[in-house]
């Protein structure tokens, strides 16, 4: 059986409470029908020593080798504090009107995404997008790790999570709008990375945006135009019936995950007023394949035990690899499809532990190994490597705390999504299910290359660290840890 990189898709879900309302007026757009949207959606990487964004992609096969499948729900509160209009402050003293009218933060006009974007900005950009995508996974990798209990598995897909909040960046306020950028690694003020995206594209992955709400919640036309120009959606209203409101969500979620998450919600509350949706597909296969009949159970090494688990093997397959001593790390690369590929990062031997290398993987080590591995040709290799089957469930609020960013707790500022005003974030779930199986169908013929004396060999007999790379673009699509791969 082939395997799948399947859906990645994370949500937004803005709830209003007491009975808030939007205000219906200027700048704001009533959306379009439940008839009619668009899905799409683009983008993504690259930079110099700063790292930038990533998004999206097209197309690929129902058949591949990884299959995997996560979601984010982020559950956002609205509330109302006074009754005063949002640009006056109630305790400004009626004898000084305009003594300090610039400083006050509520008067503060809320930034129109500015699609305009030349050329050649556009491609300056690409460039520190990659290492923006490359310094954020790193990020991410280390707050999944301080949240997840020691020696445990763990998956994510960094380019679904930067695709979501660059989409968010799009109706950011000025305070929400620094913190996102500098926690995406990207430069200030960039109306280019959202076009680097949108013509960020691949066969082998697909990214789509769509955007939810209520009759009642008024969009800005800015941020409704921007959305359909960069990432080809335009809002769909909800309707008062959650059950059908639920079904509408699940539905698009399955048409653009190739029906491999058929129900990404069980509940929607009724006072649902946003939900703000991106779903990522990745499918790629194997460039060479196993064979099955030679899967069987071999030792892998944990801390203290040793166990027995289901082992492909090849005596020949084409691996590039390495050992680097910064690391003290052997590097393993393995050919997918679509000019996509899995890296293995493992500890050179059982003296050295995961936890060491994973401390010593800065970014400008991540970004030399993966260089130096583009220097290695794919040789015939003794392979041994586990089968994968694993998922990964993890609290989102944590992580992004962790990574020192407030905004979706404490001063959530979606000005130029919507004018209503106090949203707070009460939840936010990331999922990721990831299956490595022996098979593609793209079977490659019997190998004419004879294995040499000095034999290769590149063994993941041992809790390793992985990446299922974009090598045309460099950039990880998804990243994680195999600690124990029966877990």
């Amino acid at each position: 059986m082939a395997s799948r990189l399947t859906p990645l898709t994370f949500l937004l879900l803005l709830l209003a409470r007491d009975g808030c309302s939007s205000n219906p007026n200027e700048n704001s757009h009533s959306s379009v029908d439940p008839e009619s949207f668009k899905e799409g959606s683009k983008g993504i990487i690259s930079e110099e020593d700063k790292p930038k964004h990533l998004s999206n992609l097209h197309d690929m096969n129902s058949s591949s080798l990884l299959t995997t499948n996560s979601t984010i729900k982020i559950i956002v509160n609205t509330t109302v504090t006074n009754t005063q209009p949002a640009t006056q402050s109630t305790t400004q003293p009626t004898t000084q009107p305009t003594t300090q009218p610039t400083t006050q933060p509520t008067t503060e006009s809320c930034p129109e995404p500015i699609t305009s974007c030349s050329d050649v900005e556009s491609h300056a950009v690409e460039t520190m997008l990659e290492e923006a995508l490359m310094d954020f996974s790193l990020k991410l990798y280390r707050a999944f790790s301080d949240m997840k209990k020691p020696e445990t598995n763990m998956a994510f897909s960094p380019f679904s999570i930067a695709s979501l909040l660059t989409h968010i960046l799009l109706g950011a306020g000025t305070s929400t709008k620094k913190n996102l950028e500098s926690i995406l690694s990207y430069p200030e003020d960039s109306a280019c990375i959202h076009h680097a995206l949108k013509d960020f594209t691949s066969k082998g992955v697909t990214s789509v945006s769509q955007i939810f709400h209520s009759p009642d919640l008024t969009i800005r036309d800015s941020f409704v135009n921007a959305s359909q120009s960069l990432y080809g959606s335009s809002p769909r209203v909800l309707g008062n019936d959650s059950n059908v409101n639920l079904e509408l969500i699940n539905s698009w979620v399955a048409e653009n995950t190739n029906h491999k998450i058929t129900q990404l919600l069980d509940y929607l509350p009724s006072d649902t007023r946003l939900v703000l949706l991106n779903a990522v597909y990745l499918s790629a296969k194997w460039k060479t394949t196993f064979d099955q009949k030679k899967t069987q159970k071999a030792p892998f090494y944990l801390k203290t035990s040793v166990i027995k688990v289901p082992m492909m093997s090849s005596k020949k397959y084409p691996v590039a690899h390495f050992t680097d001593p910064i690391l003290k790390a052997k590097v393993g690369q393995l050919q997918l499809t679509h000019n996509l590929s899995l890296v293995i990062l493992m500890p050179q031997n059982t003296k050295h532990s995961l936890k060491d290398m994973e401390e010593a993987l800065s970014f400008s080590v991540f970004k030399a190994v993966m260089r130096k591995l583009e220097m290695f040709k794919y040789q015939p290799t003794l392979l041994t490597m586990p089968l994968i089957k694993m998922k990964s469930n993890q609290d989102m609020l944590g992580i992004m705390e962790k990574m020192e960013f407030f905004d979706f707790t404490y001063d959530l500022n979606l000005c130029g999504l919507t004018e209503d005003p106090d949203l707070q974030v009460s939840a936010m779930q990331h999922q990721t299910v990831l299956e490595l199986t022996e098979t593609g169908v793209e079977a490659a013929a019997a190998s004419a290359v004879s294995v040499a004396r000095n034999l290769l060999v590149f063994e993941v007999q041992q809790p390793f660290l992985f990446l299922l790379w974009d090598q045309q673009h460099r950039i990880p699509v998804f990243m994680g840890r195999v600690y124990d791969p029966t877990a």
